[in-house]
């Protein structure tokens, strides 16, 4: 019998529907946008949160970092050597990993080169701890020396259908080293997972031209390699950590002058990508700020189209009041007439999310294009299927819970049939008007508040001049770099040159301040004496007295000097002290030749600290591989082709790649930059959903009130009046949604704000301007249905049904 009852309903349901295109065109309207919004939010953080548990046992793997103790700057997530000697020895591991990451290097097969991304040099373990399976080959024959493993990706592309197993390609250089020679490839792997923090192109072996490296690292304090571990079940992270450090105070590298105190932490690999904060990560990470708001966003969309939508179904079962009050009349019970609109409004949430998938499968490239993300529906996990089936029954239950508790329980048949009872009161229906405009405010003051975050932290003083700085990267540290350089600074395009380690916004090079009498770390960046000019960042302090070229000292900020002269009283003092300590080992006549304002070295999300510049003298390009170059304004495009040109005289075996320092410095701010984006165009969602909704709210007011609007005009009311009796109740519930709103939106942007070191503040008129917004859109959606009902002829009103 009852499957019986949901075919007949179907049947009516469709045929209902070809009865009603127009209002069923603007209902789905607004029920697809919100299902398609909420869907690409909904599972793009899924996809975020879910990065790395696609790797079998990823409860047990853990990556192994080391970080001084008491430090106050960023961990980095390259490791010392001596991890991987310490995990040997530890019963608690089941697997461990040593591997070294280039993220981006020039390898030649046959006789072209390309460029590759994500080229890793790995030991055995790797393949037992991330669970790499071979395509091709065995994995155990990674410990040959000079032995190269390709992605499927790679082999597909570049060898094009021919086995690649025994042939040989060269690698010409890594961002750590140039010219490795051959490989012979003997193993093709799987492609990597997109959900996992790192990727891989081509995996090199240890052994061979780089086992030199390797073997080093056990006795160096550098921060070359990365170490991951696969712990044994019920393995305790905090007795693991303490091991390390045991281990690592009873080696003679804790015993070296200038080591300080570390600590060892073991940080889950499914932390990795939204909770890892580390220098040099093997990919840029998402934040978990932002994904707890992206979150809370698609949450609001669902539940705005899903209330918008059953809000006009409801409004339309209104207008059937007459029919359904017959079929009470007639026999049918409340069940019975529940069953019906139940499979009417599922019926019509299946066909939306039908069309919902196929539009976000039609612009699923533009939407990766326009975010900058890489979003994906797969299909594979069950949590696509779970999320579809969810929105089936929340709008099922809503649907159930508006309709049974209220239309039907309160409403005879008679009462129904003979029109005495007014929804145009409801508190129900007025209760969910409150609730999308609170919605809209909330998402208003949202955006606001992020684009102002994010014009202060892209547009705020950085202490140096980011525009119109091209960056080169000098790979292989060339021998003529002071000719190249030379030859740029001839140019009238060019204002200047200079030489550095690391970018500014890049994680710079760290140093303990033991030597310096203080507690914490230093970080710096190596370079030229003309990098200071270059970057336009003035010294405020300069007891340099050497030629330009010979200089060889540091240069440090404003923050460090401070603390410097509050130890020693001045720099004299410091000096007094240093001539009685050696500063670095063969290092002993470094020495502090000038101090610099503070300046944002690193990003707005991490306060200023202690900073230096390395100034290097004629050892600068040894050790310093980024050409900053500092052009003149006017056109760009004909002084890059000049600087091109000068380039391929000089370098014509390398391409000239090359990147501007202030889009290095916004990239930054991606996942705000992001956020903006997705709150601008959510927030535009909301709108078209919102002002579908008040549209035929309001209409449906007004066609309530239509005898009550004809009396009043037959008894001497105004247009003027009649509207404002119209749109009063209006600006009240607006006034309760702004109440609703604002301490919800102040908090959520309170807490994410706390995300930065240097942040806007939350001014007050950013809720005003959202409120009065959100009333402007309001009355100029009832003002007009309230015009036409008010301009309508009385006889017509009176007359109305």
């Amino acid at each position: 019998m009852s499957t019986t009852m949901i075919v007949y309903n179907i049947r009516l349901t469709l045929r209902r529907m070809r009865q009603e295109l127009g209002f069923l065109s603007i209902a789905l309207l607004g029920l697809v946008t919100g299902i398609s919004a909420f869907l690409v939010l909904f599972l793009y953080v899924h996809n975020e949160t879910t990065f790395d548990k696609n790797i079998p046992d990823y409860k047990n793997i853990y990556r192994v970092q080391n970080t001084i103790e008491g430090g106050e700057n960023s961990p980095w997530a390259r490791s010392f050597g001596i991890i991987k000697p310490a995990s040997q020895t530890f019963p608690e591991l089941e697997e461990l990993t040593q591997f070294a990451h280039s993220p981006e290097g020039t390898v030649k097969i046959g006789e072209k080169s390309f460029q590759f991304n994500d080229i890793l040099s790995v030991d055995e373990g790797f393949f037992g701890v991330f669970s790499v399976k071979m395509k091709m080959g065995d994995y155990t024959e990674i410990s040959k020396p000079n032995v190269v493993f390709i992605s499927e990706e790679v082999a597909k592309k570049y060898f094009k259908g021919e086995n690649p197993i025994g042939k040989t390609i060269e690698i010409s250089n890594l961002e750590y080293d140039q010219k490795l020679g051959s490989y012979e490839i003997r193993g093709v792997v799987e492609n990597m997972q997109q959900k996992t923090h790192f990727r891989y192109d081509i995996l090199l072996s240890q052994k061979g031209t780089l086992q030199g490296c390797f073997e080093m690292l056990s006795e160096s304090a550098v921060y070359f390699a990365y170490h991951y571990v696969k712990l044994r079940d019920n393995t305790s992270t905090k007795v693991l950590s303490d091991k390390y450090k045991n281990y690592f105070n009873a080696s003679s590298l804790a015993n070296m002058p200038g080591i300080p105190k570390y600590k060892f932490n073991l940080v889950p690999i499914t932390d990795i990508h939204l909770k890892s904060n580390c220098k040099r990560e093997l990919k840029p990470n998402s934040n978990n700020i932002n994904i707890g708001l992206l979150r809370l966003i698609s949450a609001i969309v669902l539940i705005f189209s899903l209330l918008n939508f059953i809000n006009l179904s409801f409004a339309k079962i209104i207008k059937r009041s007459k029919e359904f009050g017959l079929r009470k009349f007639i026999g049918a019970n409340n069940r019975q007439l529940i069953l019906q609109i139940i499979v009417e409004v599922a019926f019509k949430t299946i066909f939306a999310i039908s069309i919902s998938l196929f539009l976000i499968e039609l612009i699923k490239s533009g939407i990766n294009h326009f975010f900058d993300i890489d979003f994906d529906v797969y299909y594979s996990e069950p949590i696509v299927y779970l999320v579809i089936l969810g929105i089936e029954l929340l709008t099922i239950g809503l649907t159930a819970l508006f309709v049974g508790f209220y239309f039907f329980r309160s409403s005879s048949a008679i009462n129904i049939l003979s029109s005495k009872v007014n929804y145009s009161g409801s508190l129900i229906l007025r209760t969910l008007l409150v609730i999308q405009v609170a919605i809209v405010i909330f998402l208003l003051s949202t955006i606001l508040i992020v684009n102002k975050q994010v014009d202060y932290i892209l547009n705020q003083p950085l202490g140096f001049d980011k525009e119109n700085v091209l960056v080169i990267k000098l790979k292989g540290f060339l021998n003529d770099t002071d000719v190249f350089a030379n030859e740029l600074r001839e140019q009238s395009e060019v204002v200047s040159v200079g030489i550095a380690s690391q970018h500014l916004g890049l994680p710079s090079n760290l140093t303990n301040l033991e030597d310096f009498g203080l507690n914490g770390d230093l970080e710096y960046v190596m370079c030229d004496y003309n990098y200071l000019s270059t970057m336009n960042i003035k010294m405020t302090e300069n007891w340099c007295d050497e030629p330009m070229k010979a200089i060889n000292g540091l240069v440090v900020n404003n923050h460090f000097y401070k603390r410097l002269i509050e130890k020693y009283g001045g720099i004299e003092g410091f000096k007094n002290f240093q001539q009685k300590k050696e500063f670095i080992p063969n290092m002993s006549q470094m020495r502090i030749i000038g101090v610099t304002n503070d300046f944002n070295y690193s990003s707005a999300h991490v306060p200023v600290g202690d900073f230096a510049f390395w100034l290097l003298g004629n050892n600068s390009k040894s050790a310093a591989p980024l050409l900053h170059i500092r052009l003149a304004k006017g056109d760009l495009r004909k002084t890059m082709g000049k600087v091109e040109e000068i380039w391929k005289k000089h370098y014509q075996e390398q391409p000239f790649k090359y990147f501007f320092l202030e889009d290095k410095i916004t990239e930054q701010y991606k996942a705000e930059i992001l956020l903006r984006k997705i709150l601008m165009v959510f927030t535009l969602i909301c709108f078209v959903i919102s002002t579908i909704g008040i549209t035929v709210f309001s209409l449906f007011i007004s066609q309530q009130r239509t005898k009550e609007i004809g009396i009043r005009k037959v008894n001497g009311a105004k247009i003027s009046e009649v509207l404002v009796m119209l749109n009063r109740d209006f600006i009240k519930w607006v006034a309760i949604a702004f109440v609703v709103a604002t301490p919800i939106a102040y908090y959520a942007m309170n807490k994410w704000l706390e995300n930065f070191a240097y942040k806007t503040e939350l001014s007050w008129w950013i809720f005003v301007v959202s409120g009065l917004l959100a009333l402007g859109i309001a009355l100029l959606t009832v003002s007009w249905q309230s015009w036409r009902a008010a301009t309508r002829n009385p006889v017509e009103s009176l007359r109305y049904e």
